[in-house]
């Protein structure tokens, strides 16, 4: 809003002021200047409530990032009712969409439509009890009972014969670092005529490297998925034992990085050639970059910034990560020339930021309805009734989306049914949306006013899910994924070196894939290692989904390979 002039009276003006109005004796200066204190009072209070809508978006920032609403209240017949109720002049959600399944709850946050696979590490939680079944890794020691299946029953005034039963199933946890050193002390002797050495040899399993590739896979896994800062793991290493030195730290992780590379640019080529692409920013720390920011003038970028990328390729989610002074359009784009001519264009899902969209970029936008949705429920405890309309019409479609699911419906299927009941609400919000600016009824310089008009000004992009097939509503899947690289940032700080932010996305990127698949990323990477010359001559072999296979067909016997 346009500020307004500030009145200044006295106070013996203003208890005059007051006298006369109680007189209704005012003059054509008592007007105007109470025309203008109710301006300035107006102006006021605007400037109030923006603050504290800024406060409360700053509280959120540090404390709970849930945008689930209040839940509904239940009257005494029974009935759920709203606590804030939508305006009359757009019709209900209910009434919009009266044949989908009302069963769900609008109230809830949405839920990415993506999808994403079950992690192997994740388990479904039990009060902190699981079974045994869920230690994959688990050593297993049997110990044989006194009687075999078979025999007579050991009970003297029994006749019965025993068998084989169930066995009972003791879990023991013990505690061990991931870093064990093993002393190979190989005795020699000596000729005391000749002076010729004669010593024990190593045995045959026994690697010639003095760290073997599964701990420098969980070394990688340690600093690139925990996040554990290499200085802390030093001293950590030092106390137990086992000295591990940061410089020692990073020269094993980029032996696991040089294994990996032609697995991480054979996951670009796959990635070009995907059929749906998610992309966004976070920021990260660089101290080479730190450095030259200082040198470099105003008119240079100097921003630094870890573009995260998930490509569904085939059945398959591959997670690619990129640090350094590119944003994410310009990093998409740079991917984007390694995709096949002849498909046809990507859809991109990313918010509405244009260093998301550059000019040459070539795809099929898609914006993030979550993120608009988000600019009302900042809001939504300064301007209740107005924003639980959008609100809740945005939970009635992900409701559709959820049925749509359910149902196990194809990409076209889903099209189909978020045209039959998800278009009608979605065009009578932008309806009601455009009245409302129009009719002025909403400050367009408002908070309020903004989230209307970002809402209508990418309405195009947020309703792709009407018009193209397996378009996504919103970029939920991505911002997951994001958390990878903000855990290592907030841990360990910042990168060295852009060399050393390159292996880092590069391993994170690796890492992140595997769980996708649910693949244990330290089995994975140590059979990287372990078979580097195959993954050279043919990455396309070793990635997470079909490495195990290859291994398998690699170790077949001979006359079975001939068969």
């Amino acid at each position: 809003m346009k500020r307004s002039k500030i009145i200044e009276i006295t106070l013996a003006e203003k208890d005059g002021l007051l006298e006369r109005i109680n007189a209704n004796g005012l003059t054509a200066g008592d007007q105007e200047t109470l025309t203008g204190l109710i301006e300035f009072n107006f102006w006021l209070q605007h400037n109030l409530q923006e603050k504290s809508i800024s406060i409360s978006r700053l509280q959120k920032m540090f404390g709970s990032s849930s945008e689930k609403r209040k839940k509904k209240k239940t009257d005494k017949d029974g009935n759920k009712a709203d606590e804030t109720s939508a305006p009359n002049d757009i019709p209900s959600a209910d009434e919009q969409a009266d044949t989908a399944n009302e069963d769900n709850s609008s109230d809830a946050a949405p839920e990415s439509d993506s999808g994403s696979a079950t992690n192997v590490l994740n388990y479904v939680p039990n009060n902190g009890r699981m079974g045994h079944d869920a230690y994959l890794d688990a050593e297993i020691i049997i110990y044989n009972a006194p009687y075999k299946a078979g025999e007579a029953c050991p009970d003297k005034d029994c006749k019965g014969k025993l068998q084989e039963f169930k066995p009972n199933i003791i879990l023991k946890v013990v505690g061990q670092s991931f870093a064990k050193a093993l002393k190979h002390v190989l005795n020699k002797c000596r000729c005391n005529l000749c002076g010729e050495y004669f010593s024990a040899k190593l045995p045959a399993n026994v690697s010639k490297d003095k760290y073997d590739p599964a701990f420098k896979a969980q070394l990688c896994v340690y600093k690139h998925f925990l996040g554990v800062p290499s200085y802390r793991l030093e001293n950590y290493q030092k106390f137990i034992g086992v000295p591990l030195p940061d410089s020692t730290q990073f020269d094993k992780i980029e032996d696991v990085a040089n294994c990996s590379h032609p697995i991480f640019k054979q996951m670009e080529q796959f990635a070009a050639n995907g059929h749906l692409m998610h992309g966004d920013d976070t920021g990260v720390k660089i101290q080479s970059f730190i450095k030259e920011n200082k040198l470099l003038g105003d008119d240079v970028r100097r921003g630094m910034f870890t573009t995260g990328v998930i490509s569904f390729y085939q059945e398959y989610q591959i997670h690619l990560f990129y640090s350094g002074r590119f944003h994410c359009g310009e990093n998409i784009s740079a991917l984007l020339t390694k995709r096949d001519p002849g498909l046809p264009l990507v859809k991109y899902m990313c918010d509405a930021l244009p260093c998301n969209m550059p000019k040459k970029l070539k795809a099929i936008i898609i914006n993030c309805l979550v993120h608009g949705r988000r600019n009302f429920t900042d809001i939504d405890k300064f301007y209740p009734e107005e924003c639980a309309v959008v609100i809740d019409v945005i939970g009635k479609i992900y409701e559709h989306d959820a049925q749509a699911r359910e149902q196990n419906l194809n990409d076209e299927g889903r099209l189909q049914f978020h045209q039959q009941y998800s278009a009608a609400p979605m065009e009578h919000l932008r309806v009601w949306l455009q009245n409302k600016l129009d009719a002025h009824d909403v400050e367009p310089n408002s908070s309020l006013g903004k989230a209307f008009k970002y809402m209508l000004k990418h309405w195009e992009r947020l309703t792709q899910f009407l018009r193209i097939a397996g378009a996504p509503l919103d970029n939920n899947i991505l911002e997951r994924a994001l958390k990878l690289p903000i855990r290592v940032r907030k841990n360990s700080l910042f990168y060295a070196t852009e060399h050393g932010a390159y292996i880092g996305s590069m391993l994170q990127s690796i890492i992140s894939t595997c769980i996708a698949q649910s693949i244990n990323p330290v089995d994975y990477l140590t059979m990287l290692q372990v078979h580097k010359t195959d993954v050279r001559l043919n990455p396309s072999a070793w990635m997470p989904w079909n490495y195990q296979a290859t291994i398998t067909a690699n170790t077949m016997p001979i006359f079975a390979q001939a068969a």
